[in-house]
């Protein structure tokens, strides 16, 4: 079982986070559990990551662990700790393993379980302080490369279900993106592959810039295959036409056709480009997204500081499986894209609308997962409303329902 804690050390640990959060000791105990899976589910992440598992491995072998500070924990019920230090240290695994996820784990974990989120917070940074003790005394080999990593952790993943509460499994598990780790079944993890995150600004521009080069190579080996039998039907021609006739074979064939081969390549690259426009939110990278995104109409809505009224934002990008109601993929640069926009302009209130075919709660839900989703890319939890939709609130027709959300924006001068 995936453990923070050496054997015995549990119940003491236990005992000294009640007494410096001044809570009691059965809510602590219920909460170590769930600050374990989550842990154990960043850590999983990093399986995907390698960029993210460099940063873990530079801050274990570089950064000093508090071990004296941590060892007076256990020592004596009565001898002071340091907390500040401890609490310092794990602050800087969570910013590691956790980038932007505080707000979203805190608020949920806090609103489930009953408790103050800055108790969470609090708590989580400890155990991650003691995740980092053990990854340095005992687990060391397991930090020897990604490779390592991955199998070791990969192995107790099962363990997440078994820590985790069944009524967060679910949001914890959408929060820290893990539905790929969770459907993968090897335990093999090559060093050569390359399998990790990309950014927002890099898997968009990314994804796009190969489909580019994409559907300009397919026009170009559609294009030779013209051109070679084009030939072949010019040489077999050639066999059969007499000295006399040999002239009437137009001289600039070849020159037509590498004149169309470019304009074919150039059509294709027009295409491409027309199908997509070019967006930045203020001081942030340029990036490419569809013509047809929510993200369009969302950028001239909060860059128009002429516009005071509320607007209706169709979203139909993402996917809901009917029966969990999360979310079929993680969607990550839609979200981090969108995020990035509203956490520049913060005048701007935020109320969700989702629909299901089966009943509110259902719609409910999937209105709670888009709403963690940006809390967990750094939108403020305050700024955003989760609404049954019903009334004048009702979803297209056209579009699939497991494909919809309305997405309702105002401004705060129109809120006054």
């Amino acid at each position: 079982m995936f453990t923070i804690l050496e054997a015995g050390e549990r119940e003491i640990f236990i005992q000294r986070v009640a007494q410096l959060t001044n809570e009691s000791v059965d809510k602590i105990q219920e909460l170590l559990p769930v600050w374990e899976s989550i842990i154990l589910g960043s850590s999983l992440k990093l399986i995907r990551n390698r960029i993210r598992f460099n940063a873990l491995y530079n801050f274990i072998h570089q950064k000093a662990v508090p071990s004296k500070e941590i060892e007076i924990i256990f020592s004596s019920p009565a001898a002071s700790v340091n907390w500040e230090k401890i609490i310092s240290y794990g602050e800087g695994l969570f910013g590691i393993l956790m980038p932007d996820k505080k707000s979203a784990i805190a608020l949920l974990v806090s609103r489930e379980l009953k408790c103050k989120s800055s108790l969470v917070v609090k708590g989580l940074s400890i155990c991650f302080a003691m995740y980092g003790n053990r990854l340095k005394v005992v687990d060391l080999a397991s930090m020897k490369d990604w490779n390592s990593f991955g199998e070791h952790f990969f192995a107790q993943k099962h363990d997440f279900s078994t820590l985790c509460p069944p009524k967060l499994q679910g949001q914890i598990s959408e929060i820290l993106l893990l539905s790929d780790v969770f459907k993968h079944e090897s335990s093999s993890f090559p060093i050569n592959t390359d399998e990790i995150e990309l950014n927002a600004d890099e898997e968009g521009s990314s994804s796009t810039n190969w489909k580019m080069i994409g559907l300009i190579l397919g026009s170009i080996m559609l294009a030779s295959v013209i051109a070679w039998f084009v030939y072949a039907k010019m040489t077999k021609e050639d066999e059969v036409v007499s000295a006399d006739t040999e002239e009437i074979i137009p001289i600039d064939s070849l020159a037509k056709l590498r004149d169309s081969l470019t304009k074919l390549s150039a059509d294709s690259a027009r295409i491409a480009s027309d199908s997509l426009t070019h967006l930045s939110w203020p001081d942030g990278k340029a990036f490419d997204v569809p013509k047809t995104s929510t993200l369009v109409p969302m950028f001239e809505y909060l860059t128009d500081t002429t516009n005071t009224e509320s607007s209706e934002l169709r979203v139909s990008e993402i996917s809901f499986d009917a029966e969990t109601n999360q979310l079929v993929s993680p969607f990550d640069a839609f979200f981090k894209k969108m995020a990035e926009g509203l956490n520049k302009y913060r005048d701007v209130q935020i109320r969700i609308f989702a629909f299901a075919e089966n009943d509110s709660k259902s719609a409910l839900k999937r209105g709670f997962v888009v709403k963690n989703r940006l809390v967990g890319e750094g939108v403020s939890p305050n700024r955003i409303e989760v609404k049954a939709s019903g009334n004048n609130v009702n979803p297209e027709a056209s579009v699939p329902i497991n494909s919809q959300i309305l997405l309702v924006l105002s401004k705060k001068a129109v809120l006054k």
